[in-house]
């Protein structure tokens, strides 16, 4: 996928979308829209979640510490 198949996204939406992958080796990969389509086709990964970065991380920021640790443990499931 490269970024003019995706004309209806802005620049900002673009580069906001993670990929969480886990190998399984028990690696944690985060990759951007453009790299997770190698990571995709790469039985090793698999795919635990699709995030928007920044508001992820900004909610996560937000939480108590109890919560921080449920969020980052529901994604690694």
């Amino acid at each position: 996928m490269s970024r003019e198949q995706l004309p209806y996204m802005t620049d900002e939406q673009f580069n906001q979308v993670a990929f969480v992958y886990r190998s399984q080796k028990g690696c944690i990969k985060v990759a951007n829209l453009l790299d997770a389509k190698d990571y995709d086709k790469k039985p090793e990964w698999e795919h635990l979640a699709t995030l928007d970065a920044h508001r992820w991380i900004e909610y996560v920021l937000r939480c108590s510490q109890r919560r921080r640790v449920e969020l980052i443990k529901e994604i690694l499931k």
